[in-house]
């Protein structure tokens, strides 16, 4: 399983933060409730609730047919919240 590392600055200090985040490519043998548990908790450490930015951090992590099926999704759904984007994955 390859592993992404996004880095950002701790706001509780003036250390950088590792954050490591899953590479999902959409292969019969990934675990997706694995994935957006990894996503969820990078969030969560991150401070981060805009979803503009989870969408930014969660297309980071596609890779192959899971980013082709991003890019064909949000094309026909370019308003679709990562509630929705989650919920179209899983099917």
């Amino acid at each position: 399983m390859k592993i992404l590392t996004i880095y950002s600055k701790c706001k509780m200090s003036k250390y950088i933060q590792t954050l490591k985040l899953v590479v999902f490519k959409g292969l019969g043998n990934e675990d997706l409730d694995q994935f957006w548990f990894v996503v969820r908790a990078v969030w969560e450490a991150q401070g981060v609730i805009d979803d503009n930015i989870k969408k930014a951090t969660l297309v980071s992590a596609l890779q192959d047919h899971a980013l082709t099926w991003y890019i064909n999704h949000s094309n026909n759904n370019s308003n679709a919240g990562i509630t929705d984007i989650q919920a179209a994955l899983k099917t």
